[in-house]
């Protein structure tokens, strides 16, 4: 396996939908030295267009109905990628990924655990509000709330079993107050803590 120590430099990045995970991802690649932005969705996107994809039915049906991609399609995709590319000494800021429990848990077995965690939090009206502000289709409503309730039911899990190293920022405010806090921690990180011991509740 090639650039082992790419995973090392991983930074999940999650939250509901709306909560400006996208947008504060780019930015912090834009304006932080040493920050790249990966998004898991364009990887999806990318690997369904490629011709013969053993995943492609699989991700073009979740991906257009709001439901997380299966992990037996996400870790080779990850695990392809991060093969092929060389991220210096750059942290990554993994967008929307992972989203459920078999997600981690398969990317774990196969890379070790991920530096840190951030969480994007906010009051759901909030975030409805901004996807509305931008103008989304009654389709792509749909799809967000499907999404917003896979956040629920299965990315929240997902952050209890990872709280070891997980920070929350609030991002039902002012842009730029959300991405100083964004920005911090990033910078700051948290290192990789033993969960032997961690059990969900």
């Amino acid at each position: 396996m090639q650039n082992l120590q790419n995973y090392k430099r991983i930074i999940f990045v999650l939250g509901p939908p709306g909560a400006g995970k996208t947008y504060l991802c780019k930015r912090a690649a834009k304006e932080l030295g040493g920050v790249q932005h990966l998004p898991m969705n364009d990887l999806l996107r990318r690997e369904a267009a490629r011709p013969l994809s053993p995943w492609a039915k699989d991700i073009n049906s979740k991906l257009s109905t709001g439901r997380a991609v299966s992990s037996e399609a996400t870790t080779p995709i990850l695990k392809d990628f991060f093969d092929r590319n060389s991220f210096a000494k750059s942290k990554i800021l993994l967008d929307d990924f992972p989203r459920n429990l078999d997600q981690v848990c398969r990317f774990e077995d196969e890379f070790g655990i991920a530096a840190a965690v951030i969480q994007l939090t906010g009051k759901r009206e909030i975030m409805e509000k901004r996807l509305a502000a931008l103008g989304k289709s009654d389709e792509e409503v749909q799809i967000a709330r499907t999404r917003y309730q896979g956040y629920i039911n299965e990315t929240l899990p997902t952050i209890e079993y990872l709280r070891g190293v997980v920070s929350k920022v609030p991002a039902d405010t002012d842009q730029d107050e959300v991405f100083k806090l964004f920005q911090t921690a990033v910078s700051v990180g948290r290192p990789p803590m033993p969960r032997e011991s961690q059990q969900l509740t």
